[in-house]
């Protein structure tokens, strides 16, 4: 059963992110490249809890919108909304999984049209909200053990690449990035000795949507 808050945060992010912006409608294709996009992604994660001895990956998805726009020439804007899922397996601890809303705000640069494909690469900064963590393997929730205390706030940037694939309005796209938190995600108890972690992790993923004005 979807958890209902997962629900509703994706919602309110998808309407956020589709509402017209001031830069989006003077941008003119003929200025400024390729018109502005809007796609739904699917992927998977793979997690991890940084800076912590004996820390294993996790896997999980990811799922939200991504919105392209105009900047100048091959650079371009890319907002996104997506709730994903994070955390880490411990070895010599209980690990935890997390399910967050993450808003990355990318600058990206697109690499040249070669027949129907662009390949491009991106880079910038996302905020991610906590919606959900439990420990691993388990419905208890990270608040009740008191050797477990994570932020509901973090900080921190993606870097990827991938490709576009464009028919007409209709466009495919898919690639692989990397996130890696700057703040403490989480902070355990392991053996006595306090540990902190930060977020590092890849998403592979695929998307389609449309493409509205430009080449």
């Amino acid at each position: 059963m979807p958890n209902p808050l997962l629900i509703r945060a994706l919602t309110l992010a998808v309407a956020i992110f589709l509402l017209p912006t001031p830069g989006a409608a003077q941008s003119s294709p003929s200025e400024n490249g390729p018109g502005w996009q809007a796609s739904v992604l699917l992927g998977g994660t793979f997690s991890s809890l940084r800076d912590v001895d004996g820390a294993d990956s996790r896997s999980g998805s990811m799922a939200g919108v991504s919105l392209v726009f105009p900047f100048l020439g091959p650079l371009r804007w890319q907002p996104e909304a997506l709730v994903t899922s994070r955390g880490g397996d411990l070895n010599r601890a209980d690990g935890i999984e997390l399910s967050t809303l993450e808003v990355p705000v990318m600058l990206r640069l697109d690499l040249g049209q070669r027949g129907f494909l662009t390949p491009h690469i991106y880079a910038g900064p996302y905020l991610a909200i906590q919606l959900e963590c439990t420990v691993e393997d388990s419905s208890v929730d990270c608040g009740d053990r008191p050797d477990i205390d994570t932020n509901t706030v973090d900080v921190g940037g993606i870097a990827g690449s991938g490709v576009t694939l464009r028919g007409g309005p209709l466009i495919l796209t898919g690639g692989l990035r990397y996130g890696f938190g700057v703040s403490t995600l989480a902070e355990f108890e392991v053996d006595g000795v306090a540990e902190a972690a930060r977020h590092g992790g890849w998403s592979l993923y695929v998307g389609a949507g449309l493409a509205l004005g430009g080449r």
